[in-house]
């Protein structure tokens, strides 16, 4: 068997490719930057190629220190893996997923009142933030994120996926005329998530292109949009599948049926060897079932 280079050359090298940045490595493993490169040219010598370049922003990744670093990662994450099954044996087990403020209020917090019926041992901890979770740094499972989809290195699959449409509160329209056409929301507040864009695709759509799109306030996530529209300051976009419950309950009603596709949706995205863990696949697939069921 040949000679595996030491441990500690390898944790460096993982460090370092994940900032790229051998400061920001040193502070994150509490060493100096002297110990971190001394343990990167240690490396470079034993495999007798160069692992990193320099570009004008520091350093970047040459074509085999790329290739060698996805297969570090993954060796490190199935080390921190056993390790944390090993110790969670005496504790009992929990998933902590990462979903922006938005996903964890219109549709995560509502429903897991019946995960935690059909699986009482297991411990959820949620993560709200508009920051994309770093799995090799933060300490978590899953991640719902609003993209396309394309997340190199890791699992994704796709949740919500249904067109945006406009919702507002019934109160908004009281004592004036429906909206008949889309022509007349020049009169109404459009009310806005990070995507402001969303609302430009819908008016075109709706052949309402005269209509100003990017008037009206602008929310950090669509949980702001959608509360704003339920007390009735304006109309948002939101995807049905998102405000099930307020529109049964007659807080949200949709003024028009025209709706759009994005390219955007919600993936759960993951590191292939978390499901390695049986409450990883549990969660996993209540999660998949309950999408399809709302």
């Amino acid at each position: 068997m040949k000679r595996l280079p030491p441990l500690r050359a390898l944790q460096y090298f993982e460090s370092v490719s994940r900032h790229l940045s051998v400061k920001h490595a040193a502070a994150e493993l509490n060493v100096t930057p002297a110990a971190i490169s001394q343990q990167l040219s240690k490396l470079t010598d034993i495999l007798q190629m160069a692992l990193f370049k320099k570009d004008q922003r520091g350093i970047a990744l040459t074509v085999e220190g790329e290739r060698y670093f996805m297969g570090i990662r993954t060796a490190f994450r199935q080390l921190e893996e056993a390790t944390r099954r090993l110790q969670e044996q005496r504790t009992p087990p929990k998933i902590t997923v990462s979903c922006t403020p938005g996903f964890a209020m219109q549709f995560l917090l509502p429903l897991l009142p019946q995960f935690h019926a059909s699986h009482p041992a297991i411990d959820i901890r949620i993560s709200t933030t508009n920051r994309l979770a770093d799995f090799g740094r933060d300490d978590v499972d899953f991640a719902v994120r609003h993209g396309s989809g394309n997340y190199p290195g890791l699992q994704a699959e796709m949740l919500i996926d249904d067109p945006l449409q406009p919702v507002c509160s019934p109160r908004l329209l009281k004592g004036k005329k429906l909206l008949k056409s889309p022509g007349e929301l020049s009169a109404y507040t459009l009310l806005h998530d990070e995507h402001q864009q969303d609302w430009r695709l819908w008016l075109e759509a709706a052949a309402a292109s005269d209509v100003v799109w990017d008037q009206g306030p602008v929310f950090a996530d669509s949980n702001g949009a959608i509360e704003a529209a339920k007390q009735g300051y304006g109309i948002a976009l939101a995807r049905k599948t998102m405000v099930k419950d307020e529109l049964k309950n007659r807080e949200l009603i949709m003024p028009f049926k025209i709706a759009i596709k994005t390219g955007i949706a919600y993936y759960l995205v993951y590191p292939s060897e978390v499901l390695m863990r049986e409450e990883a696949q549990q969660f996993r697939a209540w999660l998949s079932h309950a999408v399809k069921s709302r």
